[in-house]
């Protein structure tokens, strides 16, 4: 049995069901990544495993504890969740605001103590908001806050990280910087890491498997070179593309092919030969 099991999980809003029959495992240590197009469930799919939705069938277990039935003290000592923008009520530094992510490692009446601190510092180092440190909230860019959010996350020291297209806001710099730091973080604390994203190239690199999803159900799963094939992607995200290997990582690489393009080909589509 998987750390997270996903069991025949059907949900969505006001009886219209977004996802339809979904079922899979994550192992502990393993590197997830959830992808597909626009509308076919992941942002659905991960309000239901944070316990912000209800399925109206099926389940989600965590070591073999329904998610919902889990205290949210206990939940947010084991698994924290990084939401695509997360919304502040109260306008904290980015000090206060990255050490909440500690709350849940303490009692109810307990205070912080020194190595809370010493997290802080580590954290913000890491995620390049130490500079940030003394700002309100409400005074950073979206990338920045998507920044803070991700630190809070590391804070509470979780098994489980769930991560909702972490690096949208994110420049290509802070992309690979933070998904990087991630992958230490697995290592490093045997961290469990279930993730959607946007960029298929991103999912390639960093993933261990990929599940991609297409209109609420599992299309295909498996390693990066499994799933992402040009057969795979045409079929799901309707658009012509080119797959070659990545000369450093080896892992497949998706190239978008534009109308104009296609019609300059000597040999179009090029979806009709081999991926490379």
């Amino acid at each position: 049995m998987g750390i997270l099991e996903v069991k025949d999980l059907f949900c969505g809003y006001e009886k219209v069901p977004v996802i339809k029959g979904v079922s899979f495992s994550v192992n502990k240590g393993e590197f997830i990544g959830i992808i597909g197009p626009n509308g076919a469930g992941k942002t659905t799919f991960f309000r239901a495993i944070s316990g912000l939705l209800r399925p109206a069938g099926g389940g989600i277990e965590y070591k073999g504890k329904d998610v919902l039935k889990i205290p949210p003290k206990e939940f947010a000592s084991e698994i924290a969740v990084i939401p695509q923008m997360l919304d502040v009520p109260f306008d904290f530094t980015v000090g206060e605001f990255v050490m909440m992510g500690r709350f849940s490692l303490r009692g109810r009446f307990e205070s912080l103590k020194e190595e809370d601190h010493k997290a802080l510092k580590e954290i913000l180092e890491m995620t390049d908001m130490t500079s940030l440190k003394e700002r309100r909230i409400s005074e950073l860019s979206g990338g920045e806050r998507q920044r803070a959010v991700l630190a809070q996350g590391f804070a509470q020291e979780p098994e489980l990280l769930i991560m909702d297209e972490p690096t949208a806001a994110l420049d290509i710099g802070h992309k690979v910087r933070i998904m990087d730091l991630v992958k230490r973080l697995k290592k490093k604390r045997a961290l469990t890491v279930l993730a959607a994203f946007h960029d298929l190239n991103l999912a390639s690199v960093y993933s261990d498997k990929l599940i991609l999803l297409k209109e609420g159900k599992v299309f295909t799963t498996g390693t990066p070179g499994d799933v992402l094939t040009y057969q795979n992607v045409e079929e799901v995200y309707k658009t012509l593309v080119v797959v070659k290997e990545d000369p450093v990582s080896a892992k497949p690489c998706v190239f978008l092919v534009s109308a104009e393009d296609e019609k300059k080909s000597p040999q179009p589509p090029f979806s009709k030969g081999e991926t490379l």
